[in-house]
């Protein structure tokens, strides 16, 4: 456990200065239950120790770590905020969360922002005389993550970008149909790369008419 280990004598290291004692052992599951692990032999199955400096995403299971310090009649939170403080130190260059929620909203957000401001997408809603072109999605993840084992999360998102219609310019449509997709290579159970995102259909519903391309 070439990471795992130094993570976390550092996180004992700072929970000491803090008057929390805390052995190794425990740390040591604690810090493998705040990465989507049920114990500590379960990650040192995992190919995870090696995926962590691979990843751009840091995701922590708080459910899994609070019932883990439970059991062994710990403070969750206490560990949970030295263990973010702690793993920004060793990768500065990665996004560390405290929570699964937090990562996928942003996920969400970066994946609409993408697809209203591609070029393909853009060309469509130029012809719209609308502005304020926006998008809603909701990752089927939220419920469903730790369930999904592939090293590879994909979603195929099939939807509109809508704009507000300008009262006085010709109305031309104000819907946008799209059809594209997100892809996000994962490097354990709680470890991310960044999300990529591919738009491959975009077409304005002319006059407010569904485009029979679209289906």
């Amino acid at each position: 456990m070439a990471h795992l280990s130094p993570i976390a004598f550092a996180v004992r290291q700072t929970l000491s200065a803090q008057g929390v004692s805390l052995t190794t052992g425990h740390a040591q599951q604690l810090a493998a239950a705040a990465l989507g692990h049920n114990n500590l032999a379960s990650y040192q199955a995992s190919g995870d120790d090696a995926g962590l400096p691979e990843a751009t995403a840091i995701v922590m299971d708080r459910e899994r770590l609070q019932a883990r310090a439970d059991e062994l009649g710990l403070d969750g939170d206490a560990f949970a905020l030295a263990l973010s403080a702690v793993l920004q130190e060793r990768f500065p260059d990665k996004a560390i969360y405290g929570e699964q929620e937090a990562w996928l909203t942003e996920l969400q957000s970066d994946f609409e922002r993408s697809i209203v401001n591609d070029d393909s997408v853009n060309s469509e809603v130029a012809m719209t005389n609308g502005t304020f072109p926006r998008t809603y999605i909701e990752l089927p993840w939220w419920e469903t993550l730790d369930e999904e084992d592939d090293d590879i999360l994909s979603y195929d998102f099939e939807g509109i970008v809508t704009v507000d219609q300008d009262e006085d310019r010709t109305y031309y449509g104000h819907e946008v149909d799209v059809r594209a997709t997100l892809t996000v290579e994962r490097f354990g159970r709680r470890l991310f790369g960044r999300g990529r995102v591919e738009v491959e259909f975009a077409k304005l519903q002319w006059l407010g008419e569904p485009n029979a391309s679209f289906d």
